[in-house]
């Protein structure tokens, strides 16, 4: 926890080093945010570190006024700190169990060339609380199942991505068991995280926005054509109507976990439109705004028997047939046992 004497020079420094990182500078806002204060304490915040930075100045990128430093500041004072290090680290391991080599290959070699940048006596200095805390680091040693994904896909989309290109590619669709060539999207983002991971692009054939699996993705060729989104498309907007990545129209959720899942239950943002209230028999309720039924079902099994489904019915209904489709498996397993 943060000493209360020194919150302030904390706050004070943490402002620095974002205008020292942004080239757009800080805002008023931005200050409140960083230093957790009222607009009145970040006007007298500002001001302090007007009279004491000669370098810095008000932008001109127009409202809401921004500041901005002229030159370096913390010039080595910047150097990385044992926790960033050891965050790169978790950030690389996190990325290669999920599938997203590239992305792992790069933060790797980021660690590298962070490190090279250190004086030698900073490295020994950290060198040996650096192994302590990276064999300390559960998260490398938890497997479970990831997708494997093609590199040189993964490099394609993230090139037509910052380049704002439409690509070709070919993609094995999944319930047919073909494979369609040559299809054109434009891409907009890689949706990254346990489980499938998608590619959410526009299609032209379909005139709408999909989402394709990244492990049936066989092929990517960037185009010379450029690709805008949609104008009035925001990628939070559209990912805060799913419970997961799929679309569907969103409903109201309703889930009870049992007094002994409340605690735990607790600790969990389900979603972000979630709403949490304690009932007086100690269980508790949530209640959001989001579709994904499936992507709800395969959540709700971590809960076994200390979740009830108030509502929607069409999720009772999906998550009854997943328990009765795993029944009947069990029973064709036994009778299959019992007659070998």
């Amino acid at each position: 926890m943060t000493d209360a004497r020194y919150a302030k020079l904390e706050s004070l420094l943490r402002i620095i080093l974002r205008m020292e990182a942004r080239r757009d500078g800080i805002s008023l806002s931005d200050i409140q945010d960083i230093a957790g204060i009222e607009r009145r304490a970040a006007e007298r915040m500002r001001d302090a570190l007007l009279r004491a930075l000669p370098q810095m100045e008000e932008g001109d990128q127009g409202p809401p006024k921004r500041w901005v430093l002229t030159s370096s500041v913390l010039s080595r004072a910047l150097a990385p700190t044992l926790d960033d290090l050891t965050a790169l680290h978790r950030a690389e391991v996190l990325l290669r169990r999920e599938g997203d080599l590239p992305t792992a290959d790069h933060m790797s070699a980021l660690a590298d060339r962070l490190q090279a940048a250190m004086n030698p006596q900073s490295r020994t200095r950290l060198a040996p609380d650096m192994e302590a805390l990276l064999q300390a680091d559960g998260v490398a040693l938890r497997p479970g199942p990831r997708e494997t994904l093609s590199e040189p896909v993964l490099s394609a989309l993230r090139q037509a991505i910052l380049a704002g290109v439409w690509i070709e590619c070919d993609y094995l669709n999944a319930g047919s068991g073909k494979l369609s060539r040559s299809i054109e999207l434009g891409p907009i983002a890689l949706l990254m995280g346990s489980g499938r991971q998608y590619l959410l692009a526009y299609s032209d054939y379909v005139d709408d926005l999909r989402l394709f699996r990244l492990a049936n993705l066989h092929r990517v060729d960037l185009l010379d054509t450029i690709f805008t989104p949609p104008e009035d498309f925001d990628l939070s907007d559209w990912l805060s109507g799913s419970f997961g990545v799929w679309r569907e129209e969103p409903m109201m959720v309703e889930w009870r976990f049992l007094p002994e899942a409340a605690p735990e239950a607790r600790l969990w943002q389900f979603h972000p439109t979630q709403t949490v209230t304690d009932e007086p028999d100690g269980s508790l309720t949530v209640r959001f705004t989001a579709g994904g039924i499936e992507e709800m079902c395969d959540h709700l099994f971590r809960w076994g028997d200390r979740v009830r489904i108030i509502a929607p019915e069409s999720l009772r209904v999906a998550w009854r047939g997943r328990i009765d489709a795993a029944r009947q498996a069990l029973r064709d397993q036994d009778a299959s046992a019992d007659s070998s």
